[in-house]
């Protein structure tokens, strides 16, 4: 059954794990290290993911830059414009972070962005909130569509989707009630 409504015995508490999102792993930021000069030729900066963490020293050699004297460079390379990138030492793609674990860029580490995996409990739910935020009414499932004139094309195709995935969800969410009942009555919890 999808989405356990909190029950403590969940096998899968979360189908992504943490420790692979983006938003939790230490990385470089190629425009920011250049903003704050250590692209600069010679320069030598100490970086610290936390205060409790090991310091990360970056030191600069033409083209390179040098991670805690690692034997292996990640390469600094400049486009058209005039901005800093790194060049994954693994892929060899631009990319604008290298993550601090594998000196490598978000895919070779095989890193996931957290809003990918957001809202994936009950399917429908953000579409039909981020539709009704594009027509500008309340934005939760179910609360009363205003009415507009016929002329209003593009809110009435939006509506049109909206009630479409309501009803889909509204279907979903009796069958979440009709097992939830079910479990209810295998327990004790309600009369058979």
């Amino acid at each position: 059954m999808p989405g356990a409504f909190g029950l403590l015995s969940d096998p899968h508490p979360s189908h992504f794990p943490a420790d692979r999102l983006v938003e939790n792993r230490a990385r470089f930021d190629a425009h920011k290290l250049n903003r704050i000069g250590a692209f600069t030729e010679g320069t030598i900066t100490k970086i610290a993911w936390s205060e409790h963490g090991n310091p990360y020293q970056l030191a600069r050699q033409t083209p390179n830059i040098l991670v805690n004297g690692n034997p292996k460079p990640v390469l600094v390379v400049w486009d058209e414009l005039g901005r800093a990138w790194f060049e994954c030492p693994a892929c060899h793609r631009r990319c604008k972070h290298i993550y601090f674990d594998g000196l490598a860029c978000r895919i070779c580490c095989r890193l996931d962005y957290a809003s990918r995996h957001l809202h994936r409990s009950v399917s429908g739910v953000h579409r039909i909130v981020r539709w009704r935020r594009m027509i500008g009414i309340d934005p939760h499932p179910f609360a009363p569509i205003p009415k507009r004139q016929r002329h209003h094309k593009r809110y009435h195709r939006i509506v049109a989707r909206i009630l479409l995935e309501e009803r889909a969800l509204l279907g979903h969410l009796q069958t979440v009630t009709h097992d939830l009942e079910r479990r209810a009555r295998l327990r004790g919890m309600i009369p058979k």
